[in-house]
């Protein structure tokens, strides 16, 4: 995600926290979509008309990806070829990473232009170069997700999913497109050998549920399938993929910084047990409610600080805004073959399709049991930011310690080992391994790592990329 979205109508009765429905109409959320791309999509983009920024060889491909038969709900997407590639035939030589933002409902152009893409939009609404953007090695394709998510349009509002397992096979059905739709970027440029060559799955925030559950459903059909996705690993960075252990840290986190007082801290720990005990019982929107009024209590006692990134007052920047302003510039969305039909937003509120539909779904532990399903068949790379509050490091050192996975004694007992930048030496982080299952924390990051320290989270994506690629 880009982040966590946050929102309820939250009312406290009788000392207890209600949560209670949105009462936005959202029977008008769609316009007419006759204008919109009738399914799978893909143009080829000229790089240097879009932007005089890029090399003149930079392959860009953009598009749709019809994720139901018969439907017009599409996710959107924009891939960059790796700089080494200065042709499309030389795209298979290089490992293809999919990259997904959370939310729910968060457009994973935020990682695009503010994280790891090749250009980085700026608060005074220019673009730079990225020196440690991820297609300097490899290729990659940010993809929003799932239908109702930025680029991604939904026909109705009964197409947008509403659990982890529609969200994994429309996923699924999107990426066949992608590789063997007559309309799809493989076939239709001729891309000898992509859907052949190795793929990973990167995400971060709520992408820590979306990530394992597409992984899964990529592994269960290729159990059967003739034409195989070579899916090598995945990652999840500061994941929220067990939302029971993210929020059972957030006193002790924020008391421990010194961000709330001993008092203060009761209470909020009293809001949390709340939730806690209403997450054990399926009461999953109450718990969602004490999950947002913990974070209003933790914001008003420490003066607003940045719960993304403690060290950081208000938002990481104003470069989101204008992310959204420029998908939404009719030139420009020309030149990436997308509709104008489609008002681009770069995350859902509580208006928005996505959060509707996944209101539920939000504080649910399911995808811990996937994780443990999946971890025996592929590796998982999981990295966090230690100044991160939303999704806190001891919340992850939490869900992962008590995994049923053949290896976790090996991992309890691993002493962290020290990781430098490969040119200074400089200590970024701290880094141990059992099996499949990795584990690296970043000094002096907050949500988003690639933002916060762009050249520790490329090398540690290309030392894991590497070793599994083969």
């Amino acid at each position: 995600m880009w982040n966590i979205i946050l929102f309820a109508t939250i009312t406290i009765v009788n000392g207890y926290l209600s949560f209670k429905e949105d009462p936005y109409d959202y029977t008008n959320v769609f316009p007419s979509i006759g204008e919109l791309p009738n399914g799978t999509k893909c143009t080829k983009v000229d790089a240097q008309k879009l932007n005089p920024l890029f090399d003149q060889n930079q392959i860009i491909f953009s598009g749709y990806l019809s994720v139901i038969e018969n439907s017009k709900s599409c996710l959107g997407f924009i891939f960059y070829g790796s700089e080494k590639a200065t042709q499309v035939e030389d795209l298979s030589k290089y490992p293809t990473l999919i990259w997904l933002n959370g939310g729910p409902g968060s457009s994973s152009q935020l990682g695009n232009f503010m994280e790891l893409g090749p250009l980085i939009m700026q608060e005074n609404g220019t673009f730079r170069k990225n020196i440690y953007a991820w297609n300097k090695e490899y290729n990659v394709i940010f993809v929003d997700q799932p239908i109702g998510a930025g680029l991604a349009y939904p026909e109705k509002q009964s197409d947008v999913p509403t659990n982890q397992k529609q969200i994994g096979q429309q996923f699924l059905f999107a990426l066949q497109q992608f590789l063997q739709s007559p309309e799809g970027c493989v076939k239709k440029n001729a891309i000898p050998g992509l859907q052949k060559s190795t793929w990973f799955i990167f995400g971060e925030s709520y992408a820590g549920k979306y990530v394992p559950t597409i992984a899964k459903a990529i592994l269960d059909y290729n159990m059967n399938a003739v034409d195989q996705i070579p899916l090598k690993g995945i990652g999840i960075g500061d994941p929220f993929t067990d939302p029971y252990s993210v929020i059972a840290e957030y006193a002790s986190y924020s008391f421990n910084l010194g961000l709330i007082d001993v008092q203060e801290r009761a209470q909020i720990d009293s809001i949390l047990v709340y939730g806690l005990n209403e997450l054990n019982k399926g009461n999953s929107l109450n718990a969602r409610a004490a999950f947002d009024k913990s974070l209003d209590l933790i914001g008003q006692y420490d003066g607003g600080m940045n719960v993304y990134n403690v060290l950081q007052y208000g938002s990481y920047n104003n470069a989101k805004i204008n992310i959204q302003n420029y998908l939404r510039e009719p030139l420009i969305l020309n030149q990436l073959g997308l509709s104008a039909d489609w008002v681009y937003k770069i995350s859902n509120g509580a208006d928005g399709p996505v959060q509707k539909a996944l209101s539920y779904d939000f504080m649910l532990r399911d995808v811990v049991q996937t994780v443990e399903e999946i971890l025996p068949k592929i590796p998982m790379f999981v990295f966090s930011g230690q100044n991160d509050l939303i999704c806190s490091t001891p919340g992850t050192l939490r869900w992962l310690y008590n995994l049923k996975y053949s290896k976790i004694d090996e991992y309890k007992k691993k002493d962290f080992e020290i990781v430098k930048l490969l040119d200074t030496e400089k200590i970024v982080g701290y880094y141990k391994q059992a099996g499949n299952l990795e584990l690296q924390l970043v000094n002096n990051a907050g949500h988003m790592i690639p933002t916060d320290q762009p050249q520790a989270a490329l090398e540690m994506i290309m030392t894991f990329v590497n070793k599994h690629k083969n």
